[in-house]
């Protein structure tokens, strides 16, 4: 009976943005809303599957107050054991290893757990080291890229991880750290189940806990600052021209191909 861990995480929703949302090289934050990180869903939903399955516990924790999306409240809407939220002004504006850092020093105060379970992007950096720094500082072995698992037993459990033009079968002794990827099909066994009505009614006013730098027992994270975001630039936006083409004329269609592939070659 496997106990698991997820790491879950609010992040800026930056589909169908319209406009730029870059002012002075700053994001201009009441522009945007947030969401619930959606490959942490999927890594959520792969923890609570392993417990339908196999039993065990789920349990989350998250870095930061709550912005517009409490996610660790989802989290309870949707059949996890426990939450536990890590906050603290010392913990603003973290790159992504001082974040894993301050993670997995939460998540050794936790304890009693075989699987950690991680989302393989991180949007704030654009980067997917998030998992492998916390396994790094816990000193535990890592599994990318999980699109299921296959099998679970009282020592381990064997992946099914993706890789280029394929998959590959990885066992992987417990405790062990996972990081899952996005789910992009509907009947995808990470895609992401529903929140509970039930549990919406029980959970609506539970208090979540919180620990600070102080209950964590850390006094500096300066040394774990290793990269810091200096500012913003858009890309600019792309104009695209629209031509009309007799689709009888041929020379027309030639000369509309040929403009098209100088461009590509150009």
């Amino acid at each position: 009976m496997p106990n698991s861990i997820v790491v879950v995480r609010e992040v800026w929703d930056t589909r169908d943005l319209v406009g730029s949302v870059v002012d002075g090289g700053r994001i201009k934050e009441s522009m945007l809303t947030t969401r619930f990180e959606p490959e942490d869903l999927n890594a959520l939903e792969m923890a609570l599957r392993i417990k339908d399955k196999h039993g065990g516990t789920v349990r989350a924790v998250s870095l930061g107050e709550p912005r517009q999306v409490d996610v660790l409240r989802e989290c309870l809407y949707r059949g996890v054991d426990g939450v536990m939220r890590v906050a603290d002004p010392l913990f603003e504006g973290l790159d992504t290893m001082a974040t894993a850092y301050v993670l997995s020093e939460a998540i050794r105060r936790m304890g009693d757990f075989d699987l950690i379970l991680c989302g393989v992007d991180v949007v704030e950096g654009e980067n997917s080291m998030l998992a492998g720094h916390i396994a790094g500082f816990l000193r535990l072995p890592l599994v990318t890229y999980v699109d299921d698992f296959e099998s679970v037993s009282g020592e381990g459990i064997v992946c099914k991880r993706a890789v280029e033009m394929g998959y590959e079968y990885v066992e992987v002794k417990f405790p062990a750290v996972l990081s899952v990827g996005v789910a992009l099909l509907k009947d995808d066994p990470r895609a992401p189940r529903s929140a509970r009505a039930a549990l919406k009614l029980k959970h609506k006013r539970t208090p979540i806990p919180t620990w600070s730098a102080s209950d964590l027992g850390i006094g500096s994270l300066e040394e774990l600052r290793t990269a810091s975001i200096e500012g913003y630039e858009p890309v600019p936006e792309r104009v695209i021209e629209t031509k009309e083409v007799d689709p009888e004329d041929e020379s027309a269609l030639k000369a509309m191909l040929d403009e098209i592939l100088s461009g590509i070659k150009g």
